[in-house]
């Protein structure tokens, strides 16, 4: 019935889950692993940001990145907010940039209209002794265009690290020979970066 385009009847299923919470969650979290169709999974997520807890988030997370920016993703988002503020510890430590690498390809480029590959691979560790669910941003400036790279979200747990990297392609601008990157790291749910890292580097295949 989640599924069913009836308003009326998604609600009394709903309905019936949240009244049997002890019974609903173990059969919804089978669901999202086993789900097949969109639409259920939207459901099955807000039922879980209900009646789930932080161990939910990763999993869910796992399971929204494949989806990539879709209707989705604000229902599934939001229950994952929703889960780890449930837990979130009452004081924060910063999480701690461990690396970043910037690595251009090898081609060079001919003239200002030719993009560039470029990937950022950075590492970020969490001195906290509870989990933090984080998104990270990058922007390029100095280039024909700012070029805004598409956040990723990150489950760090207690004492963790993570290691990834973002791709995309920039227009390097012939005018001059640097180019900035600002590494922005925000805590799901805040509206203030918690760091901000700037890098200045020259491009270097002119």
């Amino acid at each position: 019935m989640l599924s069913e385009p009836s308003p009326e009847k998604r609600f009394q299923a709903s309905r019936a889950f949240l009244t049997y919470p002890e019974l609903s969650l173990p059969l919804l979290r089978n669901s999202i692993m086993n789900q097949d169709s969109e639409n259920v999974s939207r459901q099955i997520a807000m039922l879980i940001g209900i009646l789930g807890d932080s161990t939910d988030v990763p999993p869910m997370l796992k399971i929204w990145r494949g989806f990539g920016i879709d209707e989705n993703s604000s229902i599934w988002l939001g229950a994952m907010r929703r889960l780890y503020w449930k837990s979130r510890g009452a004081v924060l430590i910063t999480p701690i940039l461990k690396s970043i690498t910037i690595n251009f390809d090898e081609n060079r480029a001919e003239n200002e209209t030719e993009k560039k590959a470029v990937n950022i691979f950075f590492k970020i560790a969490n001195p906290s002794i509870t989990p933090i669910f984080i998104k990270v941003s990058s922007n390029f400036w100095l280039t024909i265009t700012d070029e805004n790279i598409p956040s990723k979200y990150f489950w760090i747990p207690a004492g963790g690290r993570i290691e990834s990297h973002m791709k995309t392609y920039i227009y390097p601008s012939y005018k001059t020979d640097m180019i900035r990157l600002d590494f922005r790291i925000w805590e799901v749910g805040v509206p203030e970066t918690i760091l901000h890292h700037t890098e200045k580097f020259s491009f270097p295949f002119k």
